[in-house]
């Protein structure tokens, strides 16, 4: 178990932090030394997966986990309805301010002031009056009219359009489905594969949340995936609260998102994200080049490492890194240097202001049981909260309620223990499936009564009445025994780790 050199036997970083990989971490121990340097969520893109990579990499996932000895969670980062340049001839072609270009759905070969763009609805979901950019933004484009088959525009700021390049409509309202079926496809393969979490990419609604989630609704809520709700598309900032609700996590999908809205606007739009997320008790990750020079660099840049620790300080729960695991020269050292920022981060500052509080829905009970469990630890100077948990979703409430209490979450479900790896200062241990709450509730203790620093003090424990899923009805402050001489092993505890 990691330990933080202060005697707890929990870790010594709350914030999580998730790494991609690609096909480097195929190589023999690649990702066992990615886990060991701090990772605790593995990205897959599956946009750059062909069919069997999915598979393959979890399967390596599981067995660099059981060599770490801790659960490691499984994002599949589904590609979504990306829309790029089609091919172009010579690779690109250059065009200046005030040129007439034309826009066509397809993929016929692109030419001179002509290109196409695989977005089939062009035509019905654009028109005169709104903006193209492309390359991230590079190139600017104002739709001028409807031509046979195509968009004219004019060129607002000039550049080369290069084949593949990204392509957004920040002004439009566009009908693409919220899945493609090269999605549906690596879903289906990631479901098989046992991922843990699932990235909807391009998030337009709570919609399109939620006909996700229906599509995972037939699986088991212990080992049913959280939805990831990427916000990366103008419609979603606008529907925050509600994509927000209908999503299990969410990310700041800061790539498309910067196109989409400015850049000068993504900082205030990520701390409405944190804060929102904060207030519903909805986790956020924060992603997107926070240490892209690292790609590079076997160290982060001053305004990189600035970056990082403001949203820890903001109260991401995890941060991500994408280039810098998935292709960069020096991994070990971003995922390293990363943990280090996040740590130095959350040390409070004095007389520093409390963060957002929690907001529970008077009609969640969990929620509510949750803030109240968060209040009386505080009250009582508790040295955790417990949590015993069967799907995952209390110990998600609690974390964004405890501030800097630890969070503790029993549950006899790996599937779960993995989730709760991108919950910020959650750490979770596996007890043996109990026949009954006082069972379960020995359980538990026999894990406290062996973890340093814990014997002799105070905790709030949340449990339910019944070992159902959404019966958690029971908040309990008590002091747990001081540490005997000496004592037998406990039989109720079967595994037990960090997260």
């Amino acid at each position: 178990m990691a330990t933080n050199g202060t005697g707890t036997g929990l870790p010594g970083r709350a914030t999580r932090i998730v790494a991609t990989i690609g096909p480097r971490a195929e190589a023999r121990g690649a990702l066992e030394e990615l886990l060991r340097a701090g990772a605790d969520v593995v990205r897959l893109n599956a946009a750059h997966c062909r069919p069997g990579d999915i598979a393959r990499r979890v399967a390596r996932v599981r067995a660099a986990e059981r060599r770490v000895g801790r659960p490691v969670g499984v994002l599949l980062d589904l590609g979504g309805p990306k829309i790029r340049v089609a091919h172009v001839r010579d690779g690109s072609t250059e065009w200046k301010v005030g040129d007439i270009v034309t826009i066509a759905p397809g993929s016929a070969p692109g030419e001179g002031h002509r290109i196409s763009v695989t977005y089939p609805a062009l035509l019905r979901d654009l028109g005169p009056g709104d903006e193209i950019r492309i390359d991230d933004g590079k190139l600017r484009l104002s739709v001028v009219a409807k031509a046979e088959g195509a968009l004219e525009a004019r060129v607002l700021v000039g550049g080369r359009a290069r084949a593949g390049a990204g392509v957004n409509f920040p002004s439009a309202a566009l009908s693409a489905p919220a899945l493609t079926a090269k999605d549906r496809r690596d879903l289906r393969e990631g479901l098989a594969a046992g991922v843990d979490l699932v990235g909807l990419s391009f998030v337009r609604s709570a919609a399109h949340v939620l006909a996700l989630e229906r599509l995972l609704a037939p699986l088991p809520e212990g080992t049913r995936p959280w939805v990831v709700a990427k916000v990366e598309r103008i419609e979603a900032v606008r529907d925050l609260a509600a994509v927000a609700r209908a999503a299990d996590v969410l990310m700041v999908a800061r790539g498309d998102l910067g196109v989409e809205i400015g850049l000068p606007s993504v900082p205030r739009v990520q701390r409405r994200i944190l804060s929102l997320g904060r207030r519903l008790g909805v986790p956020v990750i924060v992603a997107t080049q926070m240490l892209e020079s690292m790609i590079e660099s076997p160290t982060p840049t001053r305004a990189e490492v600035s970056d990082v620790a403001g949203a820890v300080h903001d109260g991401a729960d995890a941060v991500m890194l994408s280039g810098e695991t998935a292709v960069g020269r020096f991994p070990l050292e971003a995922v390293a240097a990363m943990a280090e920022i996040a740590r130095t981060a959350e040390v409070p500052d004095p007389g520093e202001p409390a963060p957002d509080l929690f907001e529970p829905s008077p009609e969640d009970f969990a929620a509510v049981l949750a803030g109240m469990a968060c209040r009386a630890a505080i009250l009582a100077d508790a040295r955790a909260i417990v949590v015993f948990t069967r799907t995952g979703r209390t110990a998600k409430l609690v974390s964004k309620a405890a501030g800097p209490i630890p969070v503790l979450a029993f549950t006899p479900h790996q599937e779960v223990r993995r989730r709760l790896t991108v919950l910020r200062n959650v750490t979770s241990f596996r007890i043996a499936d109990a026949r009954s709450v006082e069972q379960m509730l020995r359980h538990g203790d026999a894990v406290l009564s062996r973890l340093p620093g814990f014997p002799g003090q105070t905790i709030v424990r949340l449990a339910g009445t019944a070992l159902v899923a959404g019966a958690t009805n029971t908040v309990q402050v008590r002091r747990l025994p001081e540490a005997r001489p000496t004592r037998r092993r406990a039989a109720g505890s079967r595994a037990q780790g960090s997260s």
